[in-house]
């Protein structure tokens, strides 16, 4: 006699039957991979846009100026205001998250932006290159009229870096 019972043996021999039976899983690795490559293209698609970045870029200006308290100021809605700009700009153009990435270097370039002048005079050039002429004109007169020594543009230079 076995020492196997008669009931393991069948259950046994059914589950290689099933196992035998439900194919190959390549489909499904494949699907898997298929959908993996559907979602980060669309992923993609999502992150890349004007919109996206802006509100982004929004998010992380005001997290900073929360930080240093000034929040409400007339440079933070000035930037405000300009982001506004680049974003119906780049929208209306069509124009993809790097390319409108490229109107906003200016602003990255520390080399560029050694005193609250600058900023503004950047600010200028942008709006001017987004083709906003009066947003352009106010930020020309605010670049001869800001103190560089203000908590309000000490706190902007912390925030670009200088």
């Amino acid at each position: 006699m076995s020492d196997v019972p008669s009931a393991v043996v069948e259950v046994a021999a059914n589950a290689q039957t099933v196992a035998e039976s439900s194919g190959s899983v390549w489909p499904y690795v494949v699907g898997g991979i298929a959908l993996v490559v559907a979602a980060g293209f669309w992923g993609y698609k999502l992150v890349s846009r004007p919109t996206f970045i802006i509100k982004q870029i929004r998010r992380r200006n005001l997290k900073a100026m929360k930080k240093e308290g000034i929040e409400s100021s007339e440079a933070t809605n000035d930037l405000d205001r300009l982001l506004t700009a680049i974003e119906e700009h780049a929208v209306s153009n069509k124009m993809s998250g790097a390319d409108m990435i490229k109107l906003l270097a200016p602003l990255n370039d520390q080399n560029r932006m050694k005193s609250a002048r600058d900023m503004y005079l950047t600010m200028q050039h942008i709006a001017r290159e987004v083709g906003n002429t009066r947003l352009a004109g106010e930020f020309k007169g605010k670049s001869s009229g800001v103190k560089s020594s203000s908590k309000l543009m000490a706190g902007l230079f912390k925030r670009a870096g200088i």
